[in-house]
């Protein structure tokens, strides 16, 4: 009796090794990039690195009366046309507040543009850069860290790029 115990636990061991193995792989490999908001493209014009971050770091917190600040890269792939990001939308806000000169939105061939870098004064090379910054203005209840809020990127070339972006969380400090 002792020795049929042994083989059925052997055995049913054999059989939860193999079952955990054989679920570790998969021929169907997916290789996509794990950035947030990568791989929406549009042709030649794509997206990248897309988050909401909370307007104000030092408390953390996603308040529905102050904006949200949208990060992103927007990357124009062309060897030989301009793309320009002609307006950002999304149900989450009453509206999106794109900060930056319009020389600024537009992106050269093989270039990119990214929200919250400096941008080259284009009127005068002695004067400091400007910001570009994009927010969400007036947030809808339902915008919380954690969960993601569809936003819609308006190329005058590839038109529209919409994407599911994802609200970052502030990490608490204990002091």
């Amino acid at each position: 009796m002792a020795a049929t115990s042994i083989r059925t636990i052997a055995s049913a061991a054999t059989v939860l090794a193999l079952g955990t193995l054989a679920a570790c792989g998969s021929d169907d490999a997916n290789m996509s990039s794990s950035n947030r908001g990568g791989g929406e493209e549009s042709g030649q014009t794509s997206v990248e690195n897309v988050f909401i971050a909370p307007a104000y770091a030092i408390t953390c917190e996603l308040q529905v009366d102050a904006p949200a600040q949208l990060s992103f890269t927007a990357i124009n792939g062309s060897a030989t046309e301009v793309e320009t990001l002609s307006s950002i939308s999304t149900p989450a806000a009453e509206s999106v507040e794109i900060n930056a000169p319009s020389e600024a939105l537009k992106i050269a061939p093989e270039a990119s543009i990214a929200a919250g870098q400096p941008v080259e004064n284009l009127d005068e090379i002695t004067a400091p850069d400007q910001p570009f910054s994009v927010f969400l203005v007036g947030l809808n209840e339902g915008v919380a860290p954690g969960k993601s809020v569809p936003v819609t990127f308006t190329f005058d070339r590839a038109g529209d790029i919409t994407l599911n972006v994802g609200v970052d969380a502030c990490p608490s400090q204990v002091s």
